[in-house]
C-alpha cells in the first residue's frame, strides 16, 4: 500500500550520511531535496537496499531504506564487464554477477560505494590472489544459482573458498554435497573380493562382512562357514551349493538370493529379508550346533521345496505364498508364523509347532505325518 506523499517518511543514505526525509509530490522535487540534503554535485541513482534502481515516486513505500549511488564517479554499472586475474588465470564476468550476493566479499570489493582498494595487473585486470580451480565454481554459482563440481575438483577446496568470500548459503550447499558423497553406496563386492579376504584371513579367525554390499555377486560353491554377513546386502546373490555352516545373516537383505543345495546348518537369519529367494534342497539341520534360527524373517514367496528345516526356529516368520513341498519341518517351531497360501504338499510335519500360525488356504495335501491339535493350539 502506497501512503500519501505527505506521510511517506523514508531513510536515505549517502556514503556515511543518513537522513530521514518526507517524500515530496514529484520526482524532480525529490531529486532536488536529495541534492540539497547531501550537497551533491553529481548525478546519482536512488537504490533500494536490495540494489534495485528506483525510477519513480510510486515505487517508494513508507519506511523504505534507500541509498544513493553516484553516476559520475561510479566505475561500474549493471552492464559493466569486469576482467579478473585470479591467481594468474584471466576470467571475465559482469558487475551484476559479482555483486549478486550483497553480503559476500566479492560484492563489497566491487560495490561502487565501498572504499575497497582493488589492485590491477598491467592489463587492468583486477587481482584476486586465490586458487582459480576453487574460485571459478563460485563464479558459476553466481551465474547459475547452482553449484556444480567437476570430478577433478576437491569440494573441500571450494568449501574453504566459499567460507573465505562469505557465501553463507553456498557453504551449506557444498557441505550437503560432501555429506551425500560420503553416504554414497560403494560398488557391490564381488567373488574375487571375498576370495582375497578368505585367503588372507587365518583359519581360526571369524571373517566379518557385516554391513557390506554383495548384491548380485556369485558366491556359489564357496566355503563361507561361520562368516558374519549380518546387516549386509545380498540382493540376488548366488550362494548355490555354498557351505554357510554357522554363518550369521541376521537382518541381512537377501531378497531374490539363491541358496539352492546350500549347507545352512546352524545359520542365524533372524530378521533377515528373504522374499522371493530360492532355497531348494537347502539343509538347515545339524545336531552339533544350536538349531538354525529364522526368527521373524520375511520369507514371502520363497521356494523351499525338498529342503531340510528340521528343528529350525521359524517363530513368527512370514512365509506367505511360499513353497515348502516335500520339505522336512520335523520338530520345527512355526508358532505365530504366517503361512497363508503356502504349499505344504508332501511336507513332513512330525512334532511341528504350529500354534497361533495363520494357516489360511494352506495346501496340506499328502503330508507325511497327520497333524494333531496339540501342535496347532
Amino acid at each position: 500500500m502506497i501512503l500519501s506523499t505527505s506521510k511517506q517518511r523514508v531513510s536515505v543514505s549517502w556514503k556515511t550520511e543518513t537522513h530521514l526525509l518526507l517524500v515530496p509530490e514529484t520526482w524532480d522535487k525529490l531529486t532536488d531535496l536529495l541534492t540539497s540534503s547531501f550537497k551533491l554535485e553529481e548525478e546519482f541513482d536512488i537504490l533500494t537496499t536490495s540494489g534495485a534502481v528506483v525510477t519513480g515516486i510510486d515505487l517508494i513505500r513508507d519506511g523504505d531504506e534507500l541509498r544513493l549511488r553516484s553516476l559520475t564517479s561510479s566505475p561500474f554499472h549493471d552492464n559493466s564487464w569486469i576482467t579478473l586475474n585470479v591467481g594468474g588465470h584471466i576470467v571475465q564476468t559482469t558487475w551484476r554477477t559479482l555483486t549478486k550476493e550483497k553480503e559476500t566479499m566479492l560484492a563489497r570489493m566491487f560495490d561502487n560505494d565501498s572504499n575497497w582498494k582493488n589492485k590491477t595487473d598491467s592489463n587492468g585486470a583486477y587481482l584476486i590472489d586465490r586458487s582459480p580451480k576453487h574460485f571459478l565454481p563460485l563464479l558459476d554459482y553466481l551465474r547459475n544459482g547452482e553449484i556444480v563440481l567437476d570430478k577433478d575438483i576437491n569440494p573441500q577446496g571450494v568449501l574453504l573458498e566459499a567460507k573465505f568470500f562469505g557465501f553463507t548459503e553456498l557453504t551449506g550447499k557444498i557441505e550437503e554435497l560432501m555429506l551425500a558423497s560420503e553416504r554414497k553406496v560403494l560398488e557391490p563386492l564381488c567373488r574375487d573380493d571375498v576370495i582375497r579376504a578368505l585367503i588372507t584371513t587365518p583359519s581360526n579367525y571369524i571373517l566379518r562382512f557385516r554391513g557390506l554390499d554383495f548384491s548380485g555377486a556369485d558366491l556359489s560353491n564357496m566355503d563361507l562357514r561361520h562368516v558374519n554377513f549380518s546387516h549386509s546386502k545380498l540382493v540376488g546373490t548366488n550362494l548355490t551349493k555354498s557351505d554357510v555352516y554357522g554363518a550369521n545373516f541376521d537382518k541381512a537383505d537377501m531378497r531374490g538370493a539363491r541358496l539352492d543345495e546350500a549347507n545352512a546348518a546352524g545359520v542365524s537369519m533372524e530378521g533377515a529379508v528373504l522374499d522371493d529367494a530360492s532355497m531348494v534342497r537347502c539343509n538347515f539341520e545339524d545336531s552339533k550346533l544350536r538349531p538354525s534360527s529364522l526368527l521373524g524373517a520375511q520369507m514371502k514367496s520363497v521356494n523351499l521345496e525338498n529342503s531340510n528345516l528340521a528343528g529350525v526356529n521359524m517363530r513368527v516368520v512370514n512365509l506367505r505364498g511360499s513353497c515348502l513341498k516335500n520339505s522336512s519341518l520335523k520338530g520345527a517351531c512355526l508358532a505365530g508364523a504366517d503361512l497363508e497360501g503356502c504349499d505344504l504338499n508332501g511336507a513332513e510335519l512330525y512334532n511341528t509347532n504350529l500354534r497361533g500360525a495363520n494357516l489360511t488356504n494352506v495346501n496340506f495335501e499328502d503330508i507325511t505325518t497327520a497333524l494333531h491339535m496339540t501342535h496347532m493350539t
